[in-house]
């Protein structure tokens, strides 16, 4: 690995983030794969055309057959610089969702109880069948949840984790969760979100998410594309997109009041040293 240094101002990672963007755009453009932007980067996309200025990463979503085509075609080399993480061919890698991820670089978290060798990433939330009867969708993510909790209390260090309830419960919980279990749920929890085939549900979802039915749309609605400008570029959505926002973050336009503009993870990043942070002017991308 070259020489490494340490990324110190925001913008400079949320520019290595978009340089992973780019260039998974296009590989997905070259190879004809749909992906959208979701979550904090569509939010972004929608009321700045760009970053949330105090956002650490990026999110984009694909549907499982797209996924699926991008596994097929890549074997998760997507550029010179950039590879997939994939939690179902990667044995040694301990999360549930895949990450693009930037190979000439490292990320220490305080979120996890041992060093997992993180890169700079972004993150694909792949979009998976759904229940069609309530209630069926009511008892699929409650279990897929209890599964999740469990993932979660073998890997994560409760002392550095976002949210009050992991804080308070985290800690509890711990001592009867082994770090070496972590493979056996993440391994139900990759087989449950699968349950349901993409290809004959009327509903899609993200099932492997927290909270995945404030992303539940039918197939139809998420399959139908928007354009969208995100940091002078053009990206895509689903068509549903104002619905997931309002379900996501209520008004959504009206920013947050000052002190709560944080970003959500403390990053301690670095990047190879000769990363061109100007690499858009030499780009044509639309």
């Amino acid at each position: 690995m070259d020489e490494l240094i340490k990324i110190k101002e925001l913008r400079k990672l949320q520019l290595v983030e978009l340089f992973i963007l780019v260039e998974f755009k296009k590989f997905c453009e070259k190879n004809n794969l749909r992906f959208y932007l979701i979550d904090g980067s569509l939010l972004g996309a929608v009321r700045h055309k760009g970053f949330i200025p105090w956002d650490d990463d990026i999110d984009v979503c694909m549907s499982r057959k797209d996924y699926n085509k991008m596994i097929e075609v890549s074997n998760c080399h997507i550029s010179d610089k950039i590879e997939l993480l994939d939690p179902n061919t990667n044995n040694e890698f301990k999360g549930i969702v895949p990450l693009l991820i930037y190979k000439n670089s490292e990320v220490i978290s305080k979120q996890f109880r041992t060093n997992e060798n993180l890169k700079i990433s972004i993150t694909i939330f792949v979009y998976d069948g759904a229940p069609k009867n309530k209630i069926q969708r009511f008892f699929y993510y409650n279990r897929m949840f209890l599964l999740r909790a469990k993932h979660a209390l073998c890997r994560a260090d409760f002392k550095h984790v976002n949210t009050k309830k992991a804080k308070i419960f985290g800690p509890l919980l711990k001592p009867f969760f082994r770090e070496k279990n972590v493979y056996k749920y993440k391994n139900k929890i990759l087989k449950l979100q699968q349950k349901y085939p993409y290809d004959k549900s009327y509903y899609v979802a993200t099932n492997a998410d927290n909270g995945p039915q404030v992303g539940l749309f039918t197939k139809k609605e998420f399959e139908e594309p928007i354009k969208l400008e995100f940091e002078k570029m053009i990206f895509y959505t689903y068509s549903c997109y104002k619905i997931a926002l309002e379900r996501n973050y209520g008004d959504y336009m009206t920013p947050p009041p000052d002190n709560n503009r944080a970003t959500r993870h403390s990053f301690n990043a670095s990047i190879e040293a000769n990363f061109d942070f100007n690499f858009l002017d030499k780009e044509k991308i639309i």
